[in-house]
């Protein structure tokens, strides 16, 4: 939805054509991996995210590029607290009562992701490490099909982006028990933050943002950051990423660059804690 909607706003305000191109696989480092080699002549841009960019270092011993020397940070979209959710067959009516049954019978609990390594995968650890429990991680490839087995209830749990799940939620397929961010989502007013559901200090915000290859001229970069933030100041697409319970998050490109050197810190220590390690 994201890389859909800049593609859009890009190519109206460019006026040339902007073609979303899906590479999924491997946490989003496959694509990623793609854009890093391409020429750093503005025409490949990465719809970047937490999972390849900071964490993929932490957990591939052979990632194919080093996200801070072979990508540019071009504009940041929005910063995403995510949403823990249920099948609402399970027992489960808050986290407390998801923290009782994995202590009761580790790993009897499971928690579907979009893959190894990303925010899905990594915001489980988070919850494990904070909770002193075990639960039995579920990898797909990408949420849809993660979430269309939580649907069926094939997996009892996911920490995933509220975007696709918001309507789910709302028609009682799913339950909403808590979220990731500092603050309640306006998306989600009734739903508890991890704080407030008891994991004191719990606040992780994956993000996602446009990047390019390295060594991308700047004047190149400097342009696509004002097209793509004044296009995230559009009425409408603030109406379109507040549907999906997001905000923008309008950033220069040395501020994006501050940005994430910190968040690969962040997220880099919490996929070494966990000891994933993926081949």
């Amino acid at each position: 939805m994201l890389g859909r909607l800049v593609a859009k706003n890009l190519s109206e305000s460019l006026g040339v054509s902007v073609i979303v191109e899906n590479r999924t696989g491997a946490g989003g480092t496959i694509g990623t991996d793609h854009v890093a080699k391409s020429a750093p002549d503005g025409l490949t841009l990465l719809l970047g995210a937490t999972g390849p960019v900071s964490v993929g270092k932490a957990l591939y011993p052979k990632l194919p590029y080093d996200p801070a020397k072979d990508l540019t940070p071009i504009a940041l979209i929005s910063r995403v607290p995510f949403v823990v959710v249920a099948h609402p067959d399970q027992p489960f009516k808050n986290i407390a009562d998801i923290v009782a049954a994995a202590k009761a019978k580790p790993n009897s609990i499971t928690y579907g992701s979009a893959g190894n390594g990303t925010p899905q995968h990594i915001i489980g650890e988070m919850f494990k490490q904070a909770t002193n429990t075990e639960l039995t991680h579920v990898p797909y490839r990408g949420s849809a099909p993660a979430t269309i087995d939580l649907l069926g209830n094939q997996v009892a749990i996911m920490f995933d982006n509220p975007g696709p799940l918001v309507q789910h939620i709302k028609t009682g397929r799913l339950k909403a028990l808590a979220q990731t961010g500092p603050t309640r989502s306006a998306a989600f007013p009734d739903v508890p933050t991890m704080s407030e559901a008891g994991l004191k200090g719990f606040v992780a915000t994956p993000w996602y943002g446009i990047m390019g290859p390295a060594n991308m001229p700047p004047a190149i970069a400097e342009k696509l950051n004002k097209e793509i933030n004044a296009s995230l100041g559009k009425p409408d697409v603030i109406a379109k990423l507040a549907e999906a319970g997001l905000t923008t998050s309008l950033m220069s490109l040395r501020e994006m660059r501050t940005f994430l050197d910190g968040e690969s810190i962040k997220w880099g220590d919490a996929a070494r804690r966990s000891n994933a390690s993926l081949d």
